[in-house]
């Protein structure tokens, strides 16, 4: 029997592997882009902020000035996908994956890009790479608050990881799915970074294959779900 009303990749299946393989690739991302791309971050905008500070009074200013294009391009990315994750086809059924493809367009955007300079921009390209990132990884983390919930963040664990601290403090419960999430988080840094040293020229394709990967689980799940 078809479930009416259930709108695309809303299935609890279908999120927690999206959200899973989402993770693994903004640990990823954030190796990636550190490593490769100045010695930023392209999701964690309170080090990047602080790193803008320490560039305003000529502490290290290139350093702060990534920092801010990181921050900038960030918020650009996040916007275009808030909108597009909240738009709605007709009828009223919401589109939850369509964030994913403005994602997927600038990460495999860079990894083309990457490809083609044999993994070796020059500063001003490394620069416009690390901004389409960061822009990519705005997008994951709007795209994932408007259509699966606050309660599936991806590439952030500071508010998470102190909202399982106090539960477990304060109500003797532990949040599995926190540990997961900063497991996760973990091994596709890791990952990112071997992949580094071994193929440099590669290093790009992880995180991209991974939010490929996360796209084509959500439509694929919900299509069982519903016709379950």
């Amino acid at each position: 029997m078809r479930r009416r009303g259930l709108p695309p990749g809303s299935g609890p299946y279908t999120q927690t592997w999206a959200a899973r393989l989402l993770t693994f690739s903004a640990g990823a991302v954030n190796a990636w882009g550190f490593l490769s791309l100045g010695g930023v971050f392209t999701s964690v905008v309170t080090a990047n902020s602080a790193l803008i500070g320490v560039g305003l009074v000529g502490g290290d200013r290139a350093l702060g000035g990534l920092a801010a294009v990181a921050v900038v391009c960030y918020v650009l990315g996040a916007a275009g996908a808030a909108w597009t994750a909240g738009r709605a086809r007709p009828g009223g059924r919401s589109r939850p994956a369509d964030f994913m493809l403005l994602e997927l367009l600038l990460l495999w955007a860079a990894v083309g890009w990457w490809l083609a300079v044999d993994g070796d921009p020059s500063g001003g390209g490394r620069t416009v790479m690390l901004g389409t990132v960061a822009a990519a990884m705005g997008c994951q983390n709007a795209g994932v608050r408007v259509s699966m919930g606050a309660h599936a963040p991806t590439a952030y664990l500071t508010g998470l990881l102190t909202g399982a601290v106090s539960d477990a403090v304060t109500a003797r419960r532990i949040r599995w799915s926190v540990l997961v999430t900063m497991a996760l988080l973990i091994l596709g840094a890791a990952a990112a970074t071997l992949v580094e040293r071994l193929l440099p020229a590669a290093a790009p394709l992880l995180p991209a294959l991974l939010v490929t990967a996360a796209w084509l689980v959500v439509p694929a799940r919900t299509r069982a779900r519903q016709e379950a």
